[in-house]
């Protein structure tokens, strides 16, 4: 009788771990289902957070890459055409700094220096238009004079066009952007205000391919990324067409 009791304390103790067993295996099953579930979903939720953080870094990178850019149209009206010319009183008429690039109609670049008030011009191909760019990102103009040149005077000799100053987003200063992330990485963190704990990387892309990117570093989560179009100013005062490449993570 008693051996009859104890056989079925032993079968109901085994049927209470077993239950045990059950009830554990089944919340271990339920919590990896959950955490599953978020895994796959998680991307999704960050979604919204993620393309609001990257707009903002995108407008912080373009306003960092941009200056003031002041151009200037000029008719050459005298009579007689020259390889040479001096605009008496320019700088006189126009607020324009020193650094200036001279271009003409087909735009390229002519030799150019300042003398006081002043800017010579060399115009070998008896050019009648000229364009004039004044940018703090362009390297200063030469000072001096150039030989044989003919002194023309605003009003009667040379007419000013349009002129036109706006910000514009300049090749020299998306390199330097590139430079500073290589050499002092955290440093250009707090410049552009990215928030501690946010990563970016960055590639310039020229027209013909040409790729110009950050060093790379090791990242262990999704990185969000974005290209867009860009119109720059290159190092010759020309407008040219490229993209940007972010990421952010």
């Amino acid at each position: 009788m008693c051996s009859l009791e104890d056989d079925m304390k032993r079968k109901m103790s085994r049927l209470g771990v077993v239950s045990h067993v059950g009830v554990v295996l089944s919340f271990v099953i339920f919590v990896t289902f959950i955490i599953f579930i978020y895994i796959i979903v998680r991307p999704a939720l960050g979604t919204g957070n993620n393309q609001g953080l990257l707009d903002y870094f995108k407008e912080v990178l373009i306003e960092r890459a941009s200056a003031e850019l002041t151009s200037v149209s000029i008719l050459i009206d005298t009579v007689n055409p020259q390889t040479c010319v001096q605009l008496l009183g320019f700088f006189d008429k126009v607020d324009i700094v020193n650094r200036t690039i001279v271009s003409n109609k087909d735009g390229n670049v002519l030799d150019a220096k300042i003398s006081g008030q002043g800017l010579f011009v060399a115009t070998p191909g008896n050019e009648i238009f000229l364009k004039i760019y004044g940018s703090e990102e362009f390297n200063t103009t030469e000072t001096g004079t150039m030989s044989d040149c003919q002194p023309l005077s605003e009003g009667s000799e040379y007419t000013f066009g349009l002129i036109k100053s706006e910000k514009n987003i300049f090749e020299k200063r998306i390199i330097q952007i590139i430079e500073s992330y290589n050499n002092n990485y955290e440093s250009l963190k707090l410049e552009l205000n990215l928030a501690q704990g946010n990563e970016f990387r960055l590639d310039f892309i020229y027209a013909n391919g040409t790729l110009i990117s950050t060093e790379e570093k090791e990242v262990l989560v999704n990185v969000f990324v974005d290209e867009f179009p860009i119109q720059y100013i290159s190092k010759d005062a020309v407008r040219e067409f490229g993209s940007l490449n972010v990421g952010i993570w």
